[in-house]
Parts: structure tokens; sequence; C-alpha cells
């Protein structure tokens, strides 16, 4: 009988150990769990399109949502975000932010990075004419 006793609380106190560590296990796991939200070194301008995985627009475009949000001043977070949105078949929002990235561009005058105001003169030209296109049919 003693030793079933034993073998019991031998079962028992096991039983406690492993249930203990599993919500050890749980409750680190929780609060070290990554999330999307980028840390402020990783928000830098040009991080919209970094790690950009074509099949997972949607994340992308949360993770440069925060870009842009970060960098209000900005264009060139815009111009990522445009992309973004075409890619996705969004392409009312996709022209939307280039109007707001030209808007910016023209703020920022002759201190404006020529490559930035270039492609989205390309991408308003492009909204333009599917806006031309859609009032003809």
């Amino acid at each position: 009988m003693t030793s079933v006793i034993a073998t019991d609380s031998k079962r028992v106190l096991a039983t406690v150990l492993i249930t203990g560590l599993l919500f050890t296990g749980v409750g680190c796991r929780s609060r070290s769990a990554p999330t999307n939200a980028l840390t402020e070194a990783e928000l830098t301008p040009q991080a919209c399109l970094e790690e950009l995985n074509l099949s997972d627009l949607d994340r992308a475009l949360s993770r440069c949502n925060q870009v842009v949000a970060a960098h209000r001043a900005d264009p060139a977070p815009l111009t990522d975000r445009s992309l973004l949105h075409t890619l996705m078949g969004q392409l009312e929002l996709a022209c939307l932010d280039v109007d707001k990235a030209l808007t910016l561009v023209k703020r920022q005058g002759s201190t404006a990075d020529p490559m930035v105001k270039h492609e989205l003169k390309v991408r308003q030209t492009s909204c333009r004419q599917r806006a031309s296109n859609a009032g003809k049919g």
C-alpha cells in the first residue's frame, strides 16, 4: 500500500510540475510574442517595402501604414504605399496617395528627391489616364 501511495504522489507531483512548466511557457510566450508594430529603429522612410512578401500584401500594407504615419512630411512612404495599393487592385487609394505625395513634394521644393518626384509624376499620369478612360466608358 505504501508503494501505491508513493507512486501516486510521484504522479501528482510530476503532473503539477509539468502543468506549471506549461503555464510558465505559455505566459512567457504571450509576453514576448512578436507583434506587427515596428520599432522606432525599423520605422525608416524606406521601410514600407522592406521584407516585402507578394503573397502577404495585407501585412506589407499594415507595415507601410505605420511608416506613413511616422513620416507624415515625407512623400517616399506614400509613394511606396501607392504601389502596394496598386498591387492589391485598390487603384483609387493608390491615386490618393500619389496626390498626397505630390503635395508634399511641392512643399519640399528644390529639396525634394528628384527620383521620387519623377516616379510620382509617372503614376499621376497613369491615374489621370485611368480616370479619363473610366469617363469614356
